[in-house]
């Protein structure tokens, strides 16, 4: 599955959810207020504009500071890069990954240049979903995470 393709349909869940334990940091139920969930939105809209820009401009250096450690190390394994290599749009054009570079310029541009956040789901004070929808379906375009005050793409 090439991650960054259009968004993944997903079924509609609660603003509000108890905490699934992602970070040992994260033990206790979290409450999304009206509050901290309009912030929080207007906040990832923001990171996602500025996301866009980076991504349109095909700035690799740029992108890869919105990236965990995780992402990284995830995105850049030979072995996930080969796997992604063999999706149809990739061998189509008979495009080989072999770097986060390559991934960057021939799955990250094309599919996610122009993204629209339209809503958020929290996982837990540091998680959160960021929803797309697209043909009346709501898709997950991004798993964020919270890191320092600022916002990451985590692995899904």
């Amino acid at each position: 599955m090439v991650d960054e393709q259009p968004p993944l349909p997903l079924p509609p869940e609660p603003v509000q959810e108890k905490t699934k334990g992602l970070t040992p940091r994260v033990q206790e139920e979290f409450v999304v207020t009206d509050e901290i969930y309009s912030q929080t939105l207007d906040e990832i809209k923001e990171f996602v504009q500025v996301l866009n820009q980076v991504i349109e401009s095909k700035d690799f250096e740029a992108w890869s500071t919105y990236l965990t450690t995780d992402y990284m190390q995830r995105t850049s394994n030979p072995q996930y890069l080969a796997e992604q290599s063999e999706k149809p749009i990739l061998k189509k054009k008979n495009i080989v990954l072999k770097s986060l570079s390559d991934y960057f310029i021939y799955v990250v541009v094309p599919s996610r240049s122009g993204a629209h956040i339209d809503d958020i789901e929290f996982i837990d004070r540091f998680h959160v979903k960021a929803i797309s929808i697209i043909r009346n379906t709501r898709g997950l375009l991004y798993l964020l995470i919270r890191e320092e005050d600022q916002w990451k793409i985590e692995v899904w």
